[in-house]
């Protein structure tokens, strides 16, 4: 296998337990995966069957109970928090259910706001922010803020946001859930462009089958395991 096409993400045998307080709950049972650079795979399940704690696994947000999670061939388990939140902010981009976008902040300014995270100096933050709004045909439209853009149009500058660092991976917990069909199938069709485009693994987590159908390769989960078909 050629040096670029070397999985981002590698999860081996992986499990997730969490203590109930009447019981261990297992959210992630013996799952093993790989995501590889420039495609977009849609992970499908109904709600409880462990979705989003394996994205949660595979963008170092959660360590597994058993099982190894590599990144880059580094193993997340070795990592302490510290070093873990540096790969979060330097390295993975995060779409989620909500735009989560600052209310007082323009659409730029909210997407050069993770730079100071990454590290980057702020004029290129803003110069790189304005880049990828404009990628997200909403050049025009970035000094608006939020309560001046529609769901979808949020959802896009949650998107350039994700970009900013220029992530080896970007992880979408279901970026579409409130939205109406036509623009949730616009989001997902943006986060599939800014895979193929920038050349990173993505992984988005749904429950529909319409949205799943425009991702490269689809896997579906139950009950924490990953199943055929």
């Amino acid at each position: 296998m050629m040096a670029e096409e070397r999985a981002v993400v590698e999860v081996e045998a992986c499990t997730k337990s969490f203590d109930a307080g009447a019981g261990v709950v297992t959210a992630v049972d013996d799952v093993s995966l790989e995501l590889v650079r420039g495609e977009l795979v849609a992970l499908v399940g109904p709600s409880g069957s462990g979705k989003s704690t394996l994205l949660s696994l595979v963008g170092a947000l959660l360590a597994p109970t058993a099982g190894t999670v590599r990144f880059e061939g580094t193993d997340l388990t070795d990592l302490d928090d510290r070093q873990r939140t540096a790969l979060r902010a330097t390295r993975v981009g995060l779409v989620f259910q909500t735009a989560a976008l600052v209310p007082f902040l323009t659409a730029a300014e909210n997407v050069a706001l993770v730079g100071g995270f990454a590290g980057m100096a702020t004029g290129a933050a803003r110069s790189r922010a304005e880049q990828l709004l404009t990628e997200l045909e909403l050049g025009a439209r970035k000094d608006h803020r939020p309560g001046q853009l529609s769901g979808g149009e949020q959802q896009r500058v949650a998107i350039a946001r994700a970009m900013l660092n220029e992530p080896r991976l970007l992880l979408a917990d279901e970026p579409t859930a409130h939205l109406d069909r036509q623009r949730g199938s616009q989001v997902i069709e943006l986060v599939a462009q800014a895979v193929h485009e920038h050349r990173c693994a993505g992984l988005v987590v749904t429950h529909d089958e319409r949205i799943a159908s425009q991702a490269d390769r689809i896997l579906r989960i139950e009950d924490g395991r990953l199943v055929d078909g």
